[in-house]
């Protein structure tokens, strides 16, 4: 978890540096380290994911509560960053490429909506009661969710994270 706020730390001292290679006409920076960061961010997700399942299915739902918490507090630091740095940035260098812009535009509204999907999930399981149905509800929807970020992931690192470069070589 302090990974990530030590992350979009130096991310955000690394734009001063950058600010020379900015979006046209803006002064938003690129940042050259920003990709490799996200994709760690996903390595550590699907790690904090994994713990979950792991207490989870070990019953041990203390660490349960404690994981998801974790997992949580990673993916808005994650999505929070995309937000900031990515999606900003991308909405400008692309703004002459009509169907880039487009797709870009949809992933960002799909991951909204899967923002509000985990954001729901997690919300479901930290302000409830931990009884024993909410165990067995929460043993239901981990597939689900692994499902949802696993597919996220890999769209992200596949067509998203490829369409952010240099503003140099979108002309």
């Amino acid at each position: 978890m302090f990974a990530f706020f030590a992350n979009l730390l130096r991310l955000s001292r690394a734009s001063t540096v950058a600010a020379a290679a900015a979006a046209p006409d803006t002064a938003i920076a690129f940042k050259p380290g920003l990709v490799e960061q996200l994709q760690a961010e996903h390595r550590e997700l699907v790690r904090l994911y994994e713990a979950l399942v792991a207490a989870h299915t070990r019953g041990d739902f203390d660490a349960s509560v404690a994981n998801l918490k974790h997992f949580t507090y990673a993916l808005r630091a994650h999505l929070l960053k995309e937000n900031l740095h990515l999606y900003v940035y991308l909405k400008h260098v692309l703004r002459h490429d009509r169907e880039s812009t487009e797709l870009m535009s949809a992933m960002r509204v799909e991951m909204g909506k899967i923002g509000r999907v985990l954001n729901d999930f997690v919300t479901r399981y930290t302000s409830s009661p931990w009884d024993q149905q909410a165990r067995e509800d929460l043993q239901g929807e981990l597939a689900r969710i692994a499902e949802v970020l696993t597919l996220r992931i890999r769209q992200e690192e596949d067509v998203l994270y490829p369409m952010y470069m240099h503003p140099s070589r979108y002309r």
